[in-house]
Formats: C-alpha cells, sequence, structure tokens
C-alpha cells in the first residue's frame, strides 16, 4: 500500500506543477489584462483546487501509513526532537512537508473561494493571482528536490 501511494503521490506532483502554471497564466493575463472572469477562469481555478487535493490526500495517506517515512520520522523526533531536527529527511518530512503543504492547501482554497465569491472580477483575479502565486511557491519550496522525480 505505501509503495503504490507513495508513487502516486510522486507523479501526482507533476500533474499540480502542470495544472498550476496553467491556472496562473490563465489568472495573471486576466489581471494584467483587466478582463472579465469567465468560465474559462472558473475550470482553472477549480482544476488546480481538484489536482491539488488530490495530491495532498495522497499525502495524507503517505503520512498515516505505519512505518512509512512520515511515522518513521515522528516516532524518532519524538524519542530525541532535538537530534531529529538536526537530520533533514526527519525534519523535513515529519515536519516541513507537512506543515507546508497544509498551509498551501488552505491559501489556494481560500483564493478558489473568495475568488468565486466577490465581484467585480477585478477583486476575483485580484484573490486568485495573490493566493494562487503563494499556494505555488509553498509548494516549489515544500517539493522534496532532492528525492526521485521520477519513480519507476
Amino acid at each position: 500500500m505505501y509503495e503504490i501511494a507513495l508513487l502516486l503521490h510522486s507523479y501526482t506532483r507533476w500533474i499540480v506543477l502542470i495544472v498550476s502554471l496553467y491556472t496562473l497564466f490563465i489568472v495573471w493575463r486576466g489581471f494584467i489584462q483587466k478582463r472579465e472572469w469567465t468560465k474559462t477562469e472558473t475550470i482553472a481555478s477549480r482544476l488546480f483546487v481538484w489536482v491539488f487535493t488530490l495530491q495532498f490526500v495522497l499525502g495524507a495517506i503517505l503520512f498515516f501509513i505505519p512505518n512509512g517515512l512520515a511515522q518513521t520520522a515522528i516516532d524518532i523526533m519524538s524519542q530525541d526532537f532535538g537530534t531529529a531536527m538536526q537530520t533533514r529527511d526527519i525534519r523535513f518530512f515529519g515536519m516541513e512537508h507537512p506543515l507546508q503543504m497544509t498551509i498551501a492547501m488552505a491559501v489556494v482554497h481560500i483564493g478558489a473561494s473568495r475568488a468565486r465569491k466577490v465581484t467585480p472580477s477585478s477583486k476575483q483575479f485580484r484573490w486568485a493571482v495573490i493566493c494562487f502565486t503563494l499556494g505555488l511557491l509553498l509548494i516549489l519550496v515544500g517539493i522534496p528536490w532532492w528525492r526521485p522525480l521520477l519513480r519507476l
């Protein structure tokens, strides 16, 4: 189960990055060109939220699987927190990655929700641009780039 979830989580990362870049292009273009918010922006925003939520759920599954990397890191942190914080993988997977991605998830959801509810279009674009850009930055910082980029 762990290997399958890890494989799915690893590959879904690329889908999240592609969809987020597409969505950022759409909302930044609309913001800069002072366009009206249309179905295109709504679909792109929903797709970004949906794909990132899927990725987050896969990550949560990995986080709670017994004997997985995150659970092992948490066990080590509970035994010797000071030493654990000096070990990059333990610190990253036990604390930094889950926290960064949870914050990114909240920011992306807030941006999509506010963009859907406010008017006029300029406010919709402003919420989407700010929150989606911040969300993607948090995602990029939270990705373990030193780990395998593609798992086979």
